[in-house]
């Protein structure tokens, strides 16, 4: 995620990384790919509209150092540019450059798109839940609280607790702030937790390894905030679960069904509904059925 300030000629953090990698050498092509999406950014789509876009971006940010910075600095872009026709940079005088340049820098608004602060993978996921500006994001972040992130595509705990840590540090420019609660654990994980079993005799306990006698018979319900499933049954190795790619930070069924559920926070009765009908199906997939949620094929569900 990008963190520095968006300067007043339209530079955001994002244009100035690239045009780092440009000074550095970088191909055009890489340049467009790690910074810019192609599908919006119009000049991200060849590597010739790349470089004259990274070049046009260097061109204004020498000529505001050449304002904006100390005299030894303009004098050295000066005769850089008499030289060779265009300034030849280091990456020292790069970062004097942009230092300069950052004198006129401005702060992130409620009203910015999200892919003005953020790299194009996050911004897209974002996107993808309906939330375009950087005030969408802070609404969403105060709907659902500590677990915003888990119905987002690809965005894990560590990346969302960056996203909320810089909403914080700029809520004086984007006038909007993110609710303390934001930070708190996933309100759907309870303290006390119930663990459910087959109604059917328990092969997975391990009090009974090693005995003689068969397995007890053992069957407890739990409301799902309060539901745990033992590990055979959890859906970790779900014979239905992706183990090439996963869209969401899911480790057993008990996640994934919270992250669906996290969709509908905003939406008390269809929360409730969804909740529900989940709960159930859920119990009787590991009661009933004794099978993790995750390896429920067509029979079981006909039954």
């Amino acid at each position: 995620m990008t963190e520095t300030l968006t300067l007043t000629y339209g530079y955001t953090a994002k244009d100035l990384a690239a045009v780092r990698a440009y000074v550095q050498r970088v191909a055009p092509a890489i340049i467009a790919r790690t910074y810019y999406d192609p599908d919006e950014d119009v000049f991200a789509s060849t590597p010739s509209a790349m470089e004259r876009h990274l070049r046009t971006l260097l061109d204004g940010l020498v000529k505001v150092a050449i304002e904006q910075g100390s005299p030894a600095l303009a004098e050295h872009l000066r005769s850089s540019i008499k030289k060779h026709g265009e300034p030849k940079l280091t990456a020292v005088t790069f970062r004097m450059v942009t230092e300069a340049a950052a004198l006129a820098a401005a702060s992130p608004a409620a009203s910015h798109a999200i892919g003005r602060w953020f790299r194009p993978r996050i911004a897209s996921r974002l996107k993808g839940e309906g939330i375009g500006t950087v005030g969408e994001l802070v609404a969403l972040c105060n709907r659902r609280g500590g677990s915003w992130w888990r119905s987002v595509p690809r965005v894990g705990a560590g990346r969302a607790a960056v996203v909320v840590a810089w909403l914080r540090r700029h809520e004086t420019h984007i006038q909007l702030r993110v609710d303390a609660d934001v930070d708190s654990r996933d309100p759907l994980v309870a303290d006390e937790v119930v663990q459910i079993w087959p109604a059917e005799p328990n092969p997975f306990d391990g009090d009974q390894v090693g005995r003689s006698e068969p397995p007890q018979r053992r069957l407890t319900l739990a409301p799902l905030e309060r539901m745990a499933v033992p590990n055979a049954l959890s859906g970790a190795d779900g014979e239905n679960r992706s183990v090439a790619f996963c869209y969401i930070q899911a480790r057993h069924d008990l996640e994934a069904v919270r992250a669906y559920l996290n969709k509908y926070r905003d939406q008390p009765k269809t929360s409730r509904a969804y909740t529900k009908e989940v709960e159930r199906f859920l119990l009787w997939s590991v009661v009933v059925r004794g099978k993790a949620l995750s390896s429920l094929v067509v029979d079981d569900c006909e039954a």
